[in-house]
């Protein structure tokens, strides 16, 4: 019976995680007494869901086995705002007739809207064994992140260009024509790792962890870019084709160890995950549907102020530059097919000549989201003064990843905040224990240009907040 439980869990687990990111896309950190510390712990953790954070975490387990299960109730607030009305039909001719070289209008429609779907139940699964007194082995399943956003709306729309008809005036096709709502992406990913652990002597552990990744994604209401897809895709590839997925294999590497009494240092390294394409959408994302998970490490330490109270201090740094559907930029001029012919003699058929840097959605350079690389400062405290309680708080600092120049995209994965706060307990009963962590996301925007409409400005915003629950036994 025991056994068809942790099946019918694993099997949620799947099925169940949808968004949940602080750092990037990336979840701030696995286990509810990490989450406490706002992610910090690679230094000092030892719990089932160490494995997930620092494979040799779980080298100082004392128990035979341990089971941890945990669930969080995740809710992430996004909203994008457009300011400015698009830019009249007028201005899009210059003197005498001649095609304004912006000819390609994407203006919006003004306003504010606010993303749907923003509670989510996130399960979690962490398993220990000890095998002597040097060896012990964990299983792990757990959610890495992920964004999600559903607006109930045409985002990339506007009624004054869609009512020029199709084709527009100009002879060319109107990129609002066929534009669905709702608008949205959501991109998920679960990790299931094996981990060996080995204690070097009785003060250090090293540990290595197979991993076996899974991630889907989904996109709605993008037909404007349609036309800027790969050559022969003709829009098919971009968007509303329904959720995908694809897997990979990875391995992350880890040591924890304590170098004089009280103070401990830790590292964990995970090499970039080449994962298979999402070919569905090969006509949207760069390398024809490509989406690895970027390289990430982490580097930390602890030191017991008294015998009842240990402050942490942890940098993690992803390196999403790594993977080119999320770090390339979205650049305007190269993604237009076509140019006005600057020969032109007033014959409709002339008017546009092929435009020598087209660079289109899909190619190994095709425009992505922009994200820079992501380095994160993690601070945490933790409190055993009371007898059979623990309490926790952190906060993280990072640097955003999304830039002025790419907000378009970004109002899809407006993954901006910066500052997270964090607090949490565990609660002891003898061998077993109930742990609790609250994380806040605080408000945080980025404000850029519309890159196809020169009178408009787009704002992204975030804040977030989640809720764990977890019991060991």
């Amino acid at each position: 019976m025991k056994k068809v439980h942790i099946i019918i869990f694993s099997i949620l687990i799947f099925i169940s995680i949808d968004s949940v990111a602080t750092d990037g896309y990336f979840s701030s950190g696995i286990g509810t007494q990490s989450k406490g510390l706002a992610g910090a712990g690679v230094s000092f953790l030892t719990n089932p869901f160490s494995a997930a954070n620092n494979p040799a975490g779980i080298g100082f387990m004392e128990k035979k086995w341990s089971v941890e299960i945990a669930a969080g109730l995740f809710n992430p607030n996004r909203e994008y705002t457009v300011i400015g009305d698009p830019t009249p039909v007028s201005e899009w001719y210059g003197p005498n007739g001649t095609v304004d070289p912006r000819y390609m209008r994407l203006g919006l429609t003004p306003g504010t809207v606010v993303s749907g779907s923003t509670m989510f139940v996130i399960p979690t699964l962490a398993f220990t064994y000890k095998l002597g007194e040097k060896n012990i082995l964990a299983f792990n399943f757990w959610g890495n992140g992920g964004m999600n956003t559903d607006y109930d709306t045409k985002t990339y729309y506007s009624e004054t260009i869609n009512e020029l008809g199709n084709p527009m005036p100009t002879g060319m096709p109107n990129p609002m024509a066929n534009v669905t709502a709702p608008t949205g992406v959501n991109i998920t990913q679960m990790f299931f790792s094996l981990t060996y652990a080995r204690l070097l002597g009785e003060n250090h552990s090293i540990g290595i962890s197979p991993l076996f990744a899974y991630q889907t994604f989904e996109a709605n209401g993008l037909q404007a870019f349609a036309d800027m897809g790969m050559a022969g895709a003709n829009g098919a590839y971009v968007t509303n084709n329904g959720k995908v997925s694809s897997t990979g294999l990875g391995v992350k590497i880890g040591y924890q160890g304590e170098l004089f009494d009280g103070f401990r240092l830790g590292a964990s390294f995970t090499p970039k995950i080449s994962m298979s394409k999402f070919d569905d959408y090969k006509g949207l994302f760069a390398e024809e549907g490509g989406f690895d998970i970027p390289l990430t490490w982490t580097a930390g330490a602890s030191y017991d102020i008294s015998e009842n109270f240990t402050v942490l201090f942890d940098v993690k740094q992803i390196l999403y530059s790594e993977v080119k559907s999320i770090a390339n930029p979205m650049v305007a001029s190269t993604m237009q097919p076509v140019m006005p012919n600057p020969a032109w003699t007033g014959d409709p058929a002339d008017m546009f000549v092929p435009n020598p840097t087209f660079v289109p959605l899909g190619a190994e350079d095709g425009a992505g989201f922009g994200w820079e690389n992501m380095t994160i400062f993690k601070i945490g405290a933790e409190f055993r003064m009371v007898e059979t309680w623990d309490f926790r708080l952190g906060y993280s600092y990072g640097n955003n990843p999304i830039g002025t120049d790419d907000v378009m995209f970004n109002m899809l994965a407006p993954g901006v905040i910066q500052n997270q706060i964090s607090l949490g307990f565990s609660k002891h009963f003898g061998e077993q224990a109930l742990h609790f962590a609250f994380t806040y996301g605080l408000d945080s925007s980025v404000e850029g240009q519309n890159p196809f409409d020169e009178n408009q400005k787009i704002e992204i915003k975030m804040n977030q907040l989640e809720f764990e629950l977890a019991f060991t036994f």
